[in-house]
This record gives structure tokens, C-alpha cells and sequence, in this order.
């Protein structure tokens, strides 16, 4: 009677460890799936996306290169896929087109300049309103020196 428990026990194991290595499987399938959605998927919309910006590049455009330099696009090789920029005025500098980090619109530029002049404006204009003005100063002194 023992061996046929054994081998009933034999046989009813059997059929449960069918689906134990794909069980095994499940989570490691799902840790993929996760990373894939929140960090893969993601990083390769933005490589797309950099890469189409780039390829819009042309003659005039101001880009900041990976190194940090702000520079002004003077010609754009295709061939090589370099450009040729302006980082001073009569320096010129060859780059490749993966060493651009970031194109800078001039419309972008007008935009964000015209909040920072404003503020310097109303600045210096709160500064001219508590100072009184130079005129009534020297009128002052002018009676001063007149009474003394």
C-alpha cells in the first residue's frame, strides 16, 4: 500500500508543477512591462522628439551646445552632419549634430526677455519716485547758500 500512495502523491505533483515555471514567469514579466511603460517608452519619445528639433536647425537659430556654449547656426553641413556656429563675433566653430542640446526660438527669446525689462523698468521706477528730484535739490541748496 505504501508504493501506491507514493505514486498517486507522484502524480498529483506532477500535474500542479505544469504550471509552476510559467507562474515563476509572471512577475518577472510584469517588472518588465512596468519599466518599459515608465522609462523606456518615454526616453525614446524624447529622443524623437530631440532628433526632429535638430533636423529643423537652420541658419540663424541659437543653440546651447552639450558643453554649455550659447552659440548662433552660421551654416548647417547635411553630408557630415556637423554645423558651423558663431560663439563670438569672426569665431567659428565646428560641431556635430548630436553635441546640440537645446535650440533656442527667437520667439522664445522675445517672450522671456520682455517680463525681465519690464521688471528692471518698474524697479528703476520705484527707485526714481522715493528719491526726490534733482532739481528741487539744488533749488534747496540755492536758498540755503541765499539765507546764509
Amino acid at each position: 500500500m505504501l508504493i501506491s500512495e507514493v505514486f498517486a502523491a507522484d502524480a498529483t505533483s506532477n500535474a500542479s508543477s505544469i504550471g509552476a515555471p510559467f507562474a515563476s514567469f509572471i512577475p518577472l514579466i510584469l517588472i518588465f512591462a512596468v519599466i518599459y511603460f515608465l522609462i523606456i517608452r518615454p526616453q525614446q519619445k524624447k529622443l524623437k522628439e530631440h532628433r526632429k528639433i535638430i533636423d529643423q536647425i537652420k541658419r540663424g537659430d541659437t543653440v546651447i551646445t552639450s558643453g554649455g556654449i550659447i552659440a548662433e547656426v552660421n551654416k548647417v553641413d547635411e553630408a557630415n552632419a556637423q554645423f558651423v556656429i558663431e560663439i563670438a563675433p569672426k569665431v567659428e566653430v565646428k560641431v556635430l549634430k548630436s553635441a546640440i542640446s537645446e535650440v533656442l526660438n527667437k520667439e522664445a527669446q522675445k517672450v522671456a526677455a520682455k517680463p525681465i525689462e519690464k521688471g528692471k523698468i518698474e524697479k528703476s521706477d520705484k527707485k526714481n519716485k522715493n528719491q526726490p528730484p534733482e532739481e528741487s535739490k539744488k533749488g534747496k541748496d540755492d536758498k540755503g547758500k541765499n539765507a546764509a
